[in-house]
Formats: C-alpha cells, sequence, structure tokens
C-alpha cells in the first residue's frame, strides 16, 4: 500500500524555501530600467532637436509636460485594468505600445510631431507604474517591501545614469540624434517583451519556481495585513486625508525630480556653459547618489517600520539642496547641491509606495496607486513646464512645492505612516 500524501501545510513545513521572488524583483527592475532610458533620452537629444531646427524650445517643453500629462492619466485607468486583467497582461500591452513610440520619437519632423509622439508614449508607459506596485503587493510580505520597491525602483535610478553616456556616446559616435530611438526600440522588443511574458505572472502561486514554503510565507504576512482591510470605492480613496497628504508629499519631491530629470543638461549647456560631452557626466550624478539614497533607506524603513518620516525630511532637503545649489556661483559645488536635491527622491521612493501599500487592500491597490501616480505626474507636469520656459521662475517654484510636500510628509509619519 502506498504511503499517504503528505498535506499542503505539512510539505510546506518541510520543504526548503525558494527565494524566487526577488529574481521577479530583478525582472521588474529591468523593465522600468528600459522604460526610463526611453523617456530620458529626450533630456540628451532634446537639444540637438532644437539645434537641427526639427522643433522649437517651446516646443520641447510643451511636449515634455504633456508627456507627464498623459502619463498621469494612463497611470489612473492602468491601475484600473491591472485590478481587472492583471498586471502581466497590461505590462506586455504597455511596453509593445512605448516601444512602437520611442521609435516614432526618433523618426519625428517637426514641433507638432514632437509632441504627438510624447503624448502617445506617456501613454504607454503610465500604464506601467501601478503594475509594479500591485505586483509588489501580491509577491512580498509587508516587512520586505520597501527593499522590494527599491530594487523595482533600481530602474528610475539606473536609467539616468545610463542614460547620460549612452545616448551621448551613439549620438557623438553615429552623428545623429535619432539611432537612440532605434536601438531602444529594438531593445524593448526584442529583449524585454520575452522577459515579461515569461517571468512576471500575475500571482507567486502561479510561477513554478515558486516553493510552497515560499507561498507560505508570502501569504501568512499579507493575510495578516489585509485581514482588517476592505475594498473601498473611488469616493472613498478621494476623502481619505492620508492619500492627499501622501499626494502631497510625493507630488512635492517628483515636481523637484522630473523637473532635474528633463532640464538639467539644458541648464548645464545654457546657464553654466559646459560641453556636451561634460554635460552626460555631471547628468549621472545625482543618479548615482539617489542609487545609494534608495538602498540605505530600503534597509532601514524595513527594519524600522517608519516611511514618511523619511519622505518627509528628505523632500525637505530636496528644497533646500535645490536653492543652494542654483545660487552657487562654483560648478562643481553647484551640482554637487541639485545632485543631492534630486538623489532625495531615492529615499522619498521606497517609502512612499511602501506606505500606499499599507493604504489600500490587495485588490484596489492597483486603482490607489494609479490615482496617486497619476494626479502626481498630472501635478508635476505644471512645474516641469514652467522650468522648462524659464529657470528664473521655474527654480523658486519647485522649491516652494518640494517645501509643502516635506511638511505633508512630516503630518503623514505623525498620523502613524
Amino acid at each position: 500500500m502506498s504511503q499517504p500524501a503528505l498535506s499542503r501545510p505539512l510539505q510546506a513545513d518541510i520543504e526548503p524555501r525558494t527565494h524566487f521572488r526577488w529574481w521577479f524583483a530583478v525582472a521588474l527592475w529591468f523593465l522600468l530600467l528600459v522604460s526610463y532610458v526611453d523617456r530620458t533620452n529626450i533630456s540628451i537629444t532634446g537639444p540637438l532637436m532644437v539645434k537641427d531646427h526639427v522643433v522649437t524650445n517651446a516646443g520641447l517643453a510643451l511636449a515634455n509636460s504633456l508627456f507627464l500629462f498623459m502619463y498621469g492619466l494612463s497611470n489612473i485607468f492602468g491601475g484600473y485594468l491591472g485590478d481587472r486583467l492583471g498586471p502581466r497582461k497590461v505590462a506586455v500591452i504597455a511596453l509593445t505600445w512605448w516601444s512602437l513610440m520611442t521609435l516614432f520619437t526618433g523618426l519625428v519632423w517637426s514641433t507638432a510631431a514632437l509632441v504627438l509622439s510624447r503624448v502617445l508614449l506617456g501613454l504607454g508607459e503610465g500604464m506601467h507604474w501601478p503594475m509594479n506596485s500591485k505586483w509588489v503587493k501580491a509577491w512580498f510580505p509587508p516587512r520586505e517591501r520597501a527593499r522590494a520597491n527599491m530594487f523595482w525602483e533600481f530602474g528610475l535610478t539606473v536609467g539616468p545614469i545610463l542614460t547620460g553616456p549612452l545616448i551621448t556616446w551613439m549620438v557623438l559616435s553615429f552623428g545623429s540624434w535619432r539611432i537612440p530611438f532605434v536601438v531602444l526600440f529594438v531593445i524593448g522588443i526584442a529583449v524585454m517583451l520575452p522577459v515579461v511574458w515569461f517571468v512576471a505572472k500575475d500571482k507567486p502561486e502561479e510561477h513554478p519556481r515558486v516553493s510552497r514554503a515560499e507561498l507560505a510565507y508570502i501569504q501568512s504576512g499579507a493575510r495578516e495585513e489585509d485581514v482588517a482591510m476592505r475594498s473601498v470605492t473611488l469616493g472613498e480613496i478621494f476623502r481619505k486625508a492620508d492619500f492627499w497628504l501622501l499626494l502631497l508629499n510625493w507630488s512635492g519631491m517628483a515636481t523637484v525630480f522630473y523637473g532635474i530629470l528633463f532640464w538639467l543638461p539644458k541648464y548645464l549647456l545654457t546657464v553654466r556653459h559646459i560641453t556636451l560631452h561634460n554635460t552626460g557626466i555631471w547628468y549621472m550624478l545625482p543618479y548615482i547618489l539617489m542609487t545609494v539614497c534608495l538602498v540605505i533607506t530600503a534597509v532601514l524603513s524595513d527594519k524600522w517600520m517608519k516611511r514618511s518620516i523619511f519622505a518627509g525630511v528628505a523632500t525637505l532637503i530636496a528644497a533646500l539642496g535645490l536653492f543652494l545649489g542654483t545660487h552657487a556661483t562654483n560648478l562643481t559645488v553647484a551640482m554637487i547641491l541639485i545632485s543631492i536635491s534630486s538623489a532625495m527622491n531615492g529615499v522619498v521612493l521606497p517609502t512612499i509606495w511602501s506606505s500606499l501599500q499599507k493604504m489600500f487592500p490587495s485588490q484596489n491597490v492597483g486603482v490607489g496607486a494609479g490615482y496617486l501616480n497619476g494626479l502626481e505626474n498630472i501635478i508635476s507636469a505644471i512645474g516641469t513646464y514652467i522650468l522648462g520656459i524659464s529657470f528664473a521662475v521655474g527654480f523658486p517654484y519647485l522649491i516652494i512645492f518640494a517645501v509643502v510636500g516635506g511638511i505633508s510628509g512630516l503630518i503623514l509619519a505623525a498620523r502613524g505612516y
């Protein structure tokens, strides 16, 4: 007579626990990495488009701001789609779409064409962001989420680090600002699409590489967190004071970050009067520092289970760094201070999303993430446009907004986040 099969709980106890969830986090990192190189190469190629009289400077500013606006709207309906269709299907659609729009950007012939390409690019890339938050909620227990968010957010820091030297090298080597867009299109379709399809399952129980012991570990923490939570409606989201505080904190930091992301090369070329080659080098510094901040914050935040105190203080430091950096006369001092300001995004990122994942139940986290990131990008588009038109007006706007965001974060910390 054969021996009876072991029950699932006993198997989970004796089966070695895998750690595939962390390899999954690495895949999410690569996905966001490609996304950010696709969107940020315009900071290097944009001034060259203006120089070649393909677009106007005002048109470039409008294109970048409309990208953020559409990116914000796309986050909102992308969050709904993720909750209904699952993040994997939505991510595949989004990746295919934004890769095609990246290619379109390399083919633009006028300001109108560039504006259209950036609007359509934002439509695809915006759907992707809330998928990551939904994946982290499903794949990681609460005490690992800041580190899990850290992994995929590495794409946000490493992407711009690569963008500066990589796009500059391609432009200088091939003599054309159009080539990088073609290369990035090929990477998105030929490399990242198969990775998403075969690795990024909606839930850990759907992946054969996740052991029963690992699944039990993931689900035990998630059940404890969700036991007192229920599905929330749109009206309830907007009536949450905590949600609005989180939005102000995130928008204050993101406005500074996007301003530096899109307009630092132009600032260095036109205000600091340095060469294109040196622009690529300086462009990397904020994101190198941001990567360091991301790691340190994620570890400490998970250890202490404190989120918003990190986000609030960091946003205030961002405001101070940007104020001092834009008033410093020495280039090296100015760039270090501006880089510190941008690097504070590495402190805010893992803590903001961990707070969001605590604030919403599993069935609504996609919608919550979509509204948070969507509204934040729409708000940030205003500051990005102002900065693109005038550094004299734009930098004070960014600094004041960051102060408001920092204070909101401190209030949220006092409320238990």
